[in-house]
């Protein structure tokens, strides 16, 4: 199975010295939506592209998709 994983926004994060308040005010994303991205779950397109927009990349730098064991699934 596949997710999506933002471990890349947060490294991103790091080598522009950027701190994630920042970012959620730049981008005009909630605490929640950020806490949502965070943990891995869902957001919209809409989120991701202000994301982008904010850090001048693309999409692809931000995110990727891996492959994850069925048991991992967190509810």
């Amino acid at each position: 199975m596949l997710k999506f994983s933002y471990k890349k926004l947060f490294k991103k994060l790091i080598d522009l010295e950027m701190k994630s308040t920042d970012l959620m005010d730049k981008s005009q994303i909630r605490k929640s939506t950020f806490y949502k991205i965070k943990n891995g779950q869902n957001v919209t397109t809409d989120v991701l592209l202000r994301i982008c927009n904010t850090l001048d990349c693309d999409i692809s730098d931000i995110m990727e998709c891996v492959e994850f064991e069925a048991n991992e699934i967190k509810r």
